[in-house]
């Protein structure tokens, strides 16, 4: 893993940002200290559409108490306070 002090950072941030991008990983130091890792993001959480509906054909029918107990949820949780924070 490569060490750039956080002001080289700042100062090659796009050709930082390039060599994440080409796999590269890189740790951010401070005075010596390392304050991050930076890496290029992992693929293994995304499911393509067709893969999710694989998924959900295959997923197991709710059962018959799935109705009740969704508003026995929204029941113990109340109404929205507002809209959802970004």
């Amino acid at each position: 893993m490569t060490r750039l002090s956080a002001t080289e950072v700042a100062r090659e941030f796009s050709a930082v940002v390039n060599r994440i991008g080409a796999g590269e990983e890189i740790e951010v130091v401070r005075n010596g200290v390392p304050v991050v890792q930076m890496r290029p993001p992992s693929s293994g959480h995304l499911v393509s559409a067709v893969r999710w509906r694989e998924l959900m054909d295959s997923a197991p029918a709710p059962d018959e108490d799935f109705a009740a107990d969704v508003e026995a949820g929204r029941k113990t949780i109340g109404p929205p306070s507002g809209a959802w924070p970004s």
